[in-house]
């Protein structure tokens, strides 16, 4: 048992026993199944008779006890009498307040900066950026209270917020920020620092005083603003560090609202509330991450209350239909699928072809069975809700039309085996899916189905990811699920713009055309906001008319939560873990906002 010492101060005490009697005499009770720091009476929960009993204690009429310690500093005194008001008002972290979140896969390390990679949207919680995004991924002040754009947008100078601290007590300045930038531009370690190419921009990180930092770009290049939202790291523990062998990335230490506890590989991950953080302590006090493979055993998890949380495959819900205390939320992600159709090979070098194999695709029929409804039909790369959607842009399945396509080009069934040619060449291509992601397996039969429908013979080829190289992209059609739910030019550059032909995974359909690369350098270019939702609507009426990618469908993701957790709130998702579920980028976005019901 831990040490606790009784400090005493009779009159203030009695005070204090007074105030908070009066104080909290209409707040309910919070009450939990175990015994808990502040139950200083021991019956199970904590209200306004812990207030009392801590101070009899002080005042040597009652014994002293443990949980009588409710900020756990070693001793009992008036500081406990403040810290159980605050657990009863909401406005510190309450020992019986929990959250458990069970995911299907499990991080490598904690990098907060190969994680961003995956999910931009937030990073993990032990960590903050100088800005963050909002719940309609607007950018927001984050260790950053404000800041100021030169026009034209080549100068950005943030200033920081004062006072904050990291994990281990040293003050948050603008030298983290400069080192944690200088580290991620000098492109040295691509495997602890991936992002190294989206930040080449950057020309010059100054630092004019302990809280304002200014960066000079290259190019006053829009969507750059969003990459202000990377995670800061601590000067102090990493500078002189081996990056490739610290143990930083198994124990983090940042700024967030969550600090870092237990990692039991494997298992599970924990970590508790940040009682200094800036933006308001959290009040769920410690959070778990339990690994668990199988999304039946997630399942039969949450409904046995041993999780709180789970992200769920759509066709999974019927395992959940009607079982009480769980909602169902869905979130809708810029997560699209589509076939991409390399346009230097052969067939798809036709565009009749491509079209053809568009009209041929029953997007519908997928988003019902596939995605059991949740999610919407694809025409091109920006969701119905995007600003920058162009709504002209959409067409019905047409197999009649896709025949119709396909004659124009000259490919007729003319000895009767259901598959059209020309010049003796059969309409057929290579299939190729992931053979462990069931949607896109399952999206590949779909298409191979329909395709067949029309007189074009698609083979399918299922490999594992090591298997899958962007050779083999370049070269054969290939069940693609990729999007961006931020600025219209971040991962659209790279996917259409033929200055990335043929560099790796970027514009896998080898897609070429000077106008869209026109449009594609103006619209990161061009800070008028009409302005810019012209030049991506003009592009994407260029996409569907080319085909370079056929559009299927965008998915939504769907979350199976216990109904005692309050203060959810869905908002659009990355493309990022698919149905296992991760640490970023997912439903508990603002968990350090959370509530639980006791």
């Amino acid at each position: 048992m831990k040490q606790t010492r009784i400090r005493k101060g009779a009159a203030f005490g009695i005070i204090a026993v007074m105030v908070s009697a009066m104080l909290l005499a209409s707040m309910p009770t919070v009450s939990a199944s175990e015994e808990l720091y502040g139950d200083a009476n021991g019956d199970g929960k904590i209200d306004m008779r812990d207030v009392t009993y801590v101070g009899l204690i002080i005042l040597g009429k009652k014994p002293a006890n443990e949980l009588a310690d409710a900020n756990q500093d070693g001793r009992v005194n008036v500081g406990d009498i403040t810290y159980i008001e605050l657990v009863i008002l909401g406005k510190a972290p309450h020992p019986g307040k929990t959250l458990k979140i069970a995911l299907g896969a499990e991080p490598d390390d904690l990098n907060p900066l190969t994680m961003y990679s995956h999910s931009p949207s937030d990073v993990p919680k032990f960590f903050n950026g100088l800005v963050k995004f909002d719940e309609d991924l607007d950018l927001a002040p984050d260790l950053a209270e404000s800041w100021d754009v030169s026009a034209g947008g080549k100068v950005y100078t943030f200033h920081l917020r004062q006072g904050v601290k990291w994990h281990d007590g040293k003050e948050f300045t603008a030298e983290d920020v400069k080192f944690t930038y200088d580290l991620i531009r000098s492109g040295g370690i691509i495997s602890i620092f991936p992002l190294a190419t989206e930040y080449e921009d950057i020309e010059e990180v100054d630092i004019e005083d302990d809280y304002t930092v200014k960066f000079t770009l290259r190019e006053g290049i829009v969507p750059f603003r969003e990459r202000f939202t990377v995670a800061i790291l601590p000067k102090h523990l990493l500078e002189g560090e081996d990056l490739t062998t610290t143990d930083f990335w198994q124990h983090p230490i940042g700024t967030g609202p969550y600090k870092f506890k237990e990692w039991i590989g494997g298992e599970k991950l924990v970590m508790v509330a940040n009682r200094n953080y800036f933006a308001g302590v959290p009040v769920i006090n410690e959070v778990t991450f339990v690994f668990v493979p199988e999304e039946i055993s997630r399942v039969r998890l949450l409904k046995d209350g041993e999780v709180d949380a789970i992200k769920v495959d759509a066709r999974a819900l019927s395992m959940l239909a009607g079982e009480p205390g769980i909602e169902i939320y869905t979130a809708p992600a810029a997560n699209w699928y589509g076939i991409t159709l390399p346009t230097k090979t052969r067939p798809f070098d036709e565009k009749k072809v491509r079209q053809a194999i568009a009209y041929a695709i029953n997007k519908q029929a997928i988003l019902d069975t596939i995605f059991q409804d949740k999610g919407e039909i694809a025409y091109g790369p920006f969701r119905k809700s995007s600003w920058v959607y162009n709504p002209d842009i959409e067409y019905d399945y047409n197999p009649d039309k896709a025949r119709q396509l396909l004659a124009q080009a000259g490919f007729f069934d003319t000895d009767g085996d259901g598959i059209v040619e020309k010049d003796g060449e059969k309409l057929e291509f290579t299939l190729i899916y992931p053979v462990a992601d069931t949607e896109r397996r399952d999206i590949a039969i779909a298409v191979k189905t329909d395709l067949a429908a029309v007189g074009i013979n698609a083979k399918l080829s299922g490999l594992s990811w090591d298997e899958i190289t962007t050779d083999l992209i370049h070269e054969n059609a290939f069940t693609i699920s990729w999007g961006s739910p931020y600025d219209p030019d971040l991962l659209n550059y790279k996917l259409w713009h033929s200055k990335f032909l043929y560099q790796g995974w970027w514009n896998p359909a080898c897609y070429e055309n000077p106008a869209v690369d026109e449009l594609l350098d103006k619209g990161r270019t061009t800070w008028d906001r009409e302005e810019r939702k012209h030049i991506y609507q003009e592009l994407q009426e260029i996409l569907v008319e080319d085909q370079p990618i056929a559009f299927i469908v965008y998915s939504d993701y769907v979350y199976a939560v216990s109904e005692k957790i309050i203060g959810i709130t869905p908002r659009p998702g990355p493309h990022g873990a698919g149905t296992l579920g991760g640490m970023t980028g997912e439903l508990w976005w603002n968990m350090e906002e959370w509530e639980v019901k006791l």
